[in-house]
């Protein structure tokens, strides 16, 4: 760190009510977590200030142009994509002012947002209440084939990526684009800098624009964004299914919610049971294209450059935003695009204990204005100097360090024993007589799952003997040259050549209750990679490398780490539609080594788990509201041992009502709200009740909680994230 660095710009601010937070700790230049003072990280804002008027958004159409990869003959395209751009006026003269950089969101929802029924403004919302002010002009157009926008919608592919490089170059000034963009005397207005931002698909647009390398991206803030569309739906050749045993939570049925939502014709791709990974995904997968390469002979991305040419890689810098609860777009999306940019590409990530949405740090607006003031305007805002990683814990604690997984992160092998007697901290016992099971139909809910300790007839469940210390199981690790994930290596003798493996990892807590660490997927018709498809031998062992989703746990001391090993999980994937199988896991012999193998990524795990170790829920009216309407919010939380108060996250718009427990509430201008109880003691039930935001731009996805605790008689006033309390809850914004 530069130590003549201004930190007026770049501070250690005190921590407020980030969702989720509790000891928020510092990173240094070696990439391992390393505390600072207690509620303390390092963050930054950007420089500029709001000395400008927003002015009256123009439309805009441009005309674009472009042959597809298989066109035959050489037919091209050339549809007109429409969009809005606010600019600044100056606030003395009144005139527009043009030669400031553009902030772009490239977006197929514009639809809900504003209907081609309705008058209101597409651009005009809340980014443009805040950076145009501060001399940025907002630009948001809709999609290809999306609204207003001509040719046909592309489910991510080709077409998205080349319209989002050609609206880049055309906002950024390119002479044969500039037709809009010229000064009062007729000259041209030169060029200038974009960058792009937008949630779920609106930042999948960002990651199709950046990794064409237009000229004149600067800066992308892709949030909660599709790098690999096969990922949205399909985990491991596995179909997914509902994501959540409550079918109104995000994610149900990616992505055929998504795709009738937006009245799109289904893609028949995204809805294969058994789908090979071919020239359909290759175009769809943005994450090869992070870096320059040389694409192998007969892929697509061959077919998109000329013999030996190397493919363009991103070149602009991006800042990842996205969530370890997310059911939707799943988080492995932004962590392998992180770990797949090269290091000399200006980039960051910040991941938190939250669901499908952007980050819930209370600095993240200030971090993503000193990123956009930093490589917009050339600004010195020290966003560079920050740690590249900003994550939460499940246990609630902030670390930051330059890498995920932070540097000191080691693989841990973990064996599986057929003996209890055998259990120790790295080795997995059976919970059961037998390391056999035969599949279900229907497949067992996990509720089902975890209602006993034993294994049962669906599945066989694992369990390490009581840890003595914390654990961290953070990021990923490496498999092959594709993949960095915590892997079960899987071997397995089964009765039928189609089978598919849905194992669960959790910590269970000395009281006995449970919580999911991460999942994995398997259609062991792809255990030799997604490119394959073959048939399971029913004669011999085979091995089946298991991938789970990445994450970041810190497991307590006391607790014991548990797997459960079964094909099927109805919650969150489509069963094998091809028969059942009786499944044989090959477990070592007893005090050796061998058979099946669970290697995980294990870093240090923060200072702030001698906190109260906490469970709950949450249950409420509904999960769709209309503006105005009033849910009635219940919460119960129980602590293991110590006297607790909790407190609970609103998220921006909604209003709580002075009745029922809450005790006051906690206002931010920029961010969401958070309601105290006055209750406290081991055992906790509150009712508040809060009003949903009313007003057609009010409609969207909106996520309240977590819930917190702290302990009121410890030495301790960190808070605690309480497992299970999150909840994500539609409103449509007209009152009824």
């Amino acid at each position: 760190m530069d130590e003549d660095h201004d930190l007026t710009r770049r501070a250690l601010l005190r921590t407020g009510v980030a969702a989720g937070a509790a000891t928020l700790l510092g990173g240094a230049a070696g990439g391992g977590a390393v505390a600072v003072p207690n509620d303390d990280y390092e963050t930054t804002t950007g420089e500029t200030e709001p000395t400008f008027e927003k002015g009256t958004p123009e439309e805009h159409y441009v005309e674009t142009e472009y042959t597809l990869p298989e066109a035959k003959g050489g037919d091209t395209e050339a549809p007109t994509l429409f969009g809005e751009i606010i600019w600044p006026v100056d606030s003395d003269t009144g005139e527009t002012v043009k030669d400031v950089p553009v902030i772009l969101t490239y977006s197929p929802y514009n639809d809900i947002y504003s209907p081609q029924s309705e008058v209101a403004s597409i651009a005009n919302g809340g980014l443009a209440d805040y950076y145009v002010p501060r001399g940025y002009a907002r630009a948001v157009f809709d999609l290809v084939g999306c609204r207003n926008s001509g040719g046909c919608y592309d489910y991510g592919g080709y077409r998205e990526r080349i319209t989002g490089k050609q609206l880049v170059e055309y906002l950024g000034g390119e002479p044969d684009a500039a037709d809009s963009y010229v000064d009062d005397d007729g000259g041209s207005a030169g060029t200038r800098d974009v960058g792009m931002i937008g949630g779920s698909y609106n930042g999948t647009t960002a990651l199709a624009a950046a990794v064409e390398d237009p000229e004149h991206l600067a800066a992308v803030i892709p949030q909660v964004a599709i790098d690999r569309w096969y990922d949205y739906a399909f985990g491991g050749g596995v179909r997914y299914f509902l994501n959540n045993e409550y079918p109104t939570d995000e994610g149900f049925d990616t992505p055929l919610a998504f795709d009738l939502g937006f009245g799109f014709v289904p893609t028949e791709r995204a809805y294969e049971y058994d789908p090979t990974y071919d020239t359909f995904w290759d175009r769809r997968d943005y994450r090869q294209r992070a870096t320059g390469y040389v694409p192998e002979k007969g892929t697509d991305a061959a077919a998109e450059a000329d013999a030996g040419e190397t493919v363009r890689g991103v070149d602009c810098a991006v800042f990842l935003e996205s969530g370890w609860l997310d059911h939707n777009v799943k988080h492995w999306d932004s962590t392998r695009f992180f770990d797949a940019l090269p290091d000399d590409v200006p980039k960051k990530l910040v991941m938190g204990q939250w669901p499908h949405t952007d980050s819930n740090f209370e600095d993240a607006r200030d971090v993503r204005h000193a990123w956009f003031d930093r490589f917009l305007k050339g600004l010195d805002t020290g966003v560079t100097d920050l740690p590249r990683v900003d994550t939460q814990v499940s246990t609630g604690e902030r670390l930051q360090h330059d890498d995920m997984p932070p540097a000191e992160t080691t693989v841990v092998r973990f064996n599986l024993t057929r003996s209890e007697q055998l259990a120790s901290e790295t080795c997995l016992a059976l919970q059961g007589s037998l390391p056999v099971y035969t599949d279900q139909k229907p497949p067992t809910t996990e509720a089902q799952i975890f209602a006993t300790d034993e294994s049962d007839a669906g599945h066989l469940k694992f369990e390490s003997a009581p840890l003595s210390g914390p654990l961290r199981v953070t990021g990923s690790l490496p498999y092959d040259d594709d993949w960095r994930v915590p892997l079960l290596e899987l071997i397995a003798n089964v009765t039928d050549d189609s089978v598919q493996f849905t194992p669960i990892l959790y910590e269970r807590f000395p009281d006995g209750s449970t919580d999911v660490i991460t999942r994995g997927f398997l259609n062991a018709r792809k255990r030799n990679g997604l490119r394959e498809d073959e048939s399971v031998p029913t004669d011999e062992s085979f091995t089946a490398p298991t991938q789970f989703w990445d994450t970041d746990h810190a497991l307590q001391p006391g607790s014991r780490l548990g797997l459960v090993i079964a094909s099927d999980n109805r919650e969150w994937c489509l069963d094998d539609p091809d028969g059942t199988a009786i499944v044989e896991t090959v477990l070592g012999a007893p005090g050796k080594p061998g058979g099946t193998v669970l290697r995980l990524p294990v870093a240090d795990a923060p200072d702030g788990l001698d906190l109260p170790i906490v469970s709950g829920s949450r249950e409420d009216d509904a999960s769709v509201f209309t503006g105005g309407q009033t849910d009635e919010i219940n919460i119960s939380v129980e602590a293991e041992s110590d006297d607790i108060e909790i407190r609970d996250t609103v998220p921006e718009g909604w209003s709580v009502y002075d009745a029922g427990d809450a005790d006051r509430v906690e206002t931010n201008d920029d961010g969401p709200d958070v309601v105290y109880f006055g209750s406290t003691g081991n055992s906790i039930d509150v009712t508040y009740f809060a009003e949903a935001p009313s007003g057609a731009t009010e409609t969207g996805q909106y996520t309240f909680g977590p819930v917190e605790a702290r302990s009121v008689d410890g030495d301790s006033d960190e808070w605690v994230t309480v497992p299970g309390t999150a909840d994500t809850n539609a409103v449509v914004g007209p009152e009824t």
